[in-house]
C-alpha cells in the first residue's frame, strides 16, 4: 500500500506561474508556484487522506528528518547561506530567549537543523554557487570597468570586498553586467548584491545533474526546474536580492567568503538489489553526498517494476512518466516492506 502526500505550496514572487502547474498536472492559477513541499517541517506540512479525512503527513508518519521540494525559480533568489547544527541550535535558543516568536517575519532561526541541500535539475538550471577565485574576478572587473570592486579586491581581498558591498546601502548599478545578472541588476539596481554576484561562481546544470551545497556555501539560484532534497529545516541567512527580512550579522556568521566552487555530484550506479528490493528492468542511480541525514537514488523504470522500502519511511517522488500508483509530480510514503509498483517507463526519486 503507498500513501500518497499532498504537498504544502510556497507562492514566493521569485517562482514561475506555469512550470509547476504545467509539470503536476494542475490548472495555473497566475500565481507564481515556486515551492512544493512535500514534508513535515512546520512552516510548510504536507498532508494525507485517511480514513479519517486529511491529516498532516507528521500524524501518519512522524517527524521526517528530510524535506524533498519541487522547486520552479523565474526571478533571482536572495543571495543566501545556511548554518550548521550548532549554529542553528545557538541562534534558536537566542531568539527564543529575545522573546522572537517562531513565525515572526525577522525571525532567522525557525528551527534547530542545520541544511545541507542537494539540488537536481530537471530543466536547464542556473545558479550562483561558492565564489570564484579572485584572480579571475579581479581579471574580470578590470577588464569590464568596475574599477572600484577591481580596487578593493586588490587592497582588501574577497571577505572584505563581500563585506563592503553588503554593508553599504546605496551603489551605482555597474554597466556591462553578463547576461546571467541582468534580470537581478534590474529588479534589485543600486544593490550591493549586485557586487557580491560578480565575485561568485556562474553554474549552468543540465537535465540530470545535481550540486550539493553544505552549511556555509553561498549561493542563489537564477533559473529552472529542479528537485532539492534537504535536511528538514527552514533556516536561511540571507544578504541581498529580497524583500524578506536581511540580517547581515547572521549572514556573516555562518557564511564561508572564500574561493569556493563545489563540484557537480557524481553518482554510482547499484548493482543488483543493493540498497532496495527491486524486480523488474530499471537503473538505479545514488548521489554520492557523503555523510548526511539522508539518502538520495535516481530509479529510472524501463518497464514495468516493483520496489520494496527497506528503511522505516521512504519518500518516493516521479519527475516523469509514471503509471499505477504514482504519477509525474506525485510523490507517496512507503513504511517498511511496503511496495510501489510502476507499469510503465518512469523516472522517481527515492530519499531515506
Amino acid at each position: 500500500m503507498t500513501t500518497l502526500i499532498s504537498p504544502a505550496l510556497k507562492n514566493y514572487e521569485w517562482g514561475d506561474i506555469i512550470s509547476l502547474p504545467d509539470f503536476t498536472g494542475q490548472p495555473r492559477d497566475a500565481r507564481p508556484w515556486a515551492e512544493l513541499w512535500f514534508g513535515t517541517h512546520p512552516d510548510g506540512q504536507a498532508s494525507v487522506q485517511t480514513g479519517k479525512g486529511v491529516v498532516a503527513l507528521s500524524d501518519v508518519v512522524g517527524e521526517l528528518s528530510f524535506l524533498v521540494k519541487l522547486i520552479a525559480v523565474a526571478k533571482p533568489l536572495s543571495i543566501q547561506t545556511h548554518p550548521t547544527v550548532a549554529q542553528a541550535r545557538a541562534g534558536y535558543d537566542r531568539e527564543n530567549n529575545l522573546g522572537i516568536d517562531r513565525a515572526a517575519p525577522n525571525r532567522v532561526y525557525r528551527d534547530t537543523n542545520s541544511k545541507p541541500e542537494l539540488l537536481c535539475a530537471l530543466s536547464e538550471f542556473e545558479m550562483l554557487c561558492g565564489f570564484a577565485p579572485l584572480k579571475k574576478s579581479l581579471a574580470l572587473a578590470e577588464a569590464n570597468g568596475w574599477f572600484e570592486l577591481a580596487r578593493r579586491l586588490k587592497l582588501q581581498g574577497l571577505d572584505a570586498t563581500v563585506r563592503w558591498a553588503l554593508e553599504t546601502k546605496r551603489h551605482k548599478t555597474p554597466v556591462n553586467l553578463p547576461k546571467h545578472l541582468q534580470s537581478a541588476g534590474e529588479l534589485y539596481a543600486d544593490s550591493g548584491g549586485i557586487f557580491v554576484a560578480l565575485l561568485m561562481n556562474h553554474v549552468v546544470l543540465q537535465p540530470g545533474q545535481a550540486m550539493f551545497l553544505e552549511p556555509g556555501n553561498v549561493h542563489s539560484y537564477l533559473g529552472g526546474l529542479a528537485v532539492e532534497v534537504m535536511s528538514s529545516s527552514d533556516n536561511v541567512m540571507r544578504a541581498a536580492f529580497t524583500k524578506k527580512h536581511v540580517d547581515l550579522a547572521e549572514f556573516f556568521a555562518t557564511a564561508s567568503l572564500v574561493e569556493n566552487l563545489p563540484d557537480k555530484v557524481a553518482t554510482k550506479q547499484m548493482r543488483g538489489d543493493a540498497g532496495a528490493k527491486v524486480s523488474g528492468g530499471c537503473e538505479i542511480l545514488e548521489y554520492e553526498i557523503g555523510a548526511t541525514s539522508f539518502r538520495v537514488q535516481q530509479i529510472t523504470a524501463i518497464d514495468s517494476m516493483q520496489i520494496q522500502a527497506e528503511h522505516e519511511v521512504e519518500l518516493y517522488l516521479c519527475v516523469q512518466g509514471g503509471s499505477g500508483a504514482l504519477q509525474q509530480g506525485q510523490a507517496c510514503i512507503l513504511r517498511k516492506h511496503e511496495s510501489l509498483a510502476l507499469t510503465r517507463s518512469s523516472v522517481v526519486f527515492r530519499v531515506f
